[in-house]
């Protein structure tokens, strides 16, 4: 028995201990989000003890109402572990999202009925397990979660390139398999393993994440900028040039938080409007650009135009440049193109104020 549960649950208990030391030893993540990778590994460790001794129970001749209680516990954590994973997605925050917890209290009531009712799953004198009617919604509970996480991915990264959701549609892809894998087949410590795994390549997903974005804004940073432009020169149609009008004047007059406040604003203008295969970087201080591929020109004045109508709505404004890919044309002159137009349109804004 020892040995059958140290090989079913050794690789899952070794990458919990790995993503404990990452956790332990990283300090680039806010509190809350190393705090919510520390629940979800503890809930992962806990599904592991719970199953094991659950596995043990399983294999006597008689029943115990241990068997009942560990099998609660442990069909209402796997959908639990998921939903902390959306959680770490940050959409879960919006209001709109809370609705996505109600599937969790209802999955753990109907756990826990099997110590009243045999609606879900009963044991029989002789320990033999007998799933109910509704037994399979803790199955089901995972595989909505799963589906939200998809969902929550492609809103996250909607205004970037969509391999940023590859690790996400892996992670689901994961839990999904595993979830067949023990509702169908009865495989054993499945679900333990792929969430261990799953969320120690997600934290390591993220910390990568770290790197490539501007920390107050969340967009692409500089070095991404020129790495994309390099990659897809082939496909590079337009540059938009943005700048962020009197940046100084609201750092100076109102302080820096209302200077990070105009540039988040800004941001936000051009994620609602950003077209496909457009994407945006911060490049400096209060530079921003905006690299459009694969035929996105007649996009790019429209794109312009949206977005000096949307922070029209808002106490703050901004310059904006465009210029497109001419034929034998090279990167720095577009850049410059796409400034010298930007600097053109700041000073007809300034003159029109005059």
């Amino acid at each position: 028995m020892v040995k059958e549960l140290v090989g079913m649950n050794y690789a899952t208990l070794v990458t919990l201990a790995c993503l404990l030391v990452f956790i332990f030893t990283n300090d680039y993540f806010s509190k809350k989000v190393r705090s919510l990778f520390l629940t979800a590994g503890m809930m992962v460790l806990c599904l592991v003890i719970v199953d094991s001794v659950e596995y043990y129970t399983a294999s006597l001749s008689y029943f115990t109402p241990l068997r009942t209680l560990m099998s609660a516990i442990g069909y209402s954590l796997r959908p639990a572990i998921i939903y902390v994973v959306i959680l770490l997605l940050g959409n879960a925050r919006d209001k709109k999202y809370k609705w996505i917890a109600w599937p969790l209290y209802f999955n753990t009531l109907i756990a826990f009925s099997a110590f009243f009712t045999d609606i879900a799953y009963t044991f029989t004198t002789d320990n033999q397990f007998q799933r109910g009617p509704i037994g399979y919604f803790a199955f089901v509970t995972s595989g909505f979660y799963e589906i939200v996480l998809i969902v929550c991915t492609v809103k996250l990264y909607k205004a970037v390139h969509s391999y940023e959701s590859i690790i996400s549609t892996v992670v689901v892809c994961t839990f999904q398999i595993a979830t067949i894998m023990e509702a169908v087949w009865k495989y054993a410590g499945v679900i333990n393993a792929s969430g261990a795994i799953a969320l120690t390549f997600y934290y390591l997903y993220l910390n990568t994440q770290q790197f490539k974005r501007d920390p107050l804004t969340n967009v692409l940073n500089r070095r991404c900028f020129y790495m994309d432009a390099e990659k897809h020169t082939a496909d590079l149609q337009a540059l938009l040039s943005i700048d962020l009008n009197d940046l100084k004047k609201w750092n100076d007059q109102y302080g820096h938080d209302k200077g990070d406040e105009a540039l988040c604003t800004m941001v936000a203008c051009v994620e609602e409007v950003l077209v496909k295969n457009c994407y945006l970087y911060r490049t400096g201080g209060d530079e921003f650009m905006v690299l459009c591929f694969n035929r996105q020109i007649g996009n790019a004045e429209g794109l312009k135009q949206s977005i000096k109508e949307c922070m029209a709505k808002t106490p703050f404004s901004c310059a904006i440049g465009t210029a497109f890919w001419e034929k034998d044309d090279n990167f720095t002159a577009l850049c410059a193109r796409a400034d010298q137009s930007m600097y053109e349109d700041k000073k007809k804004m300034k003159s029109s104020l005059n």
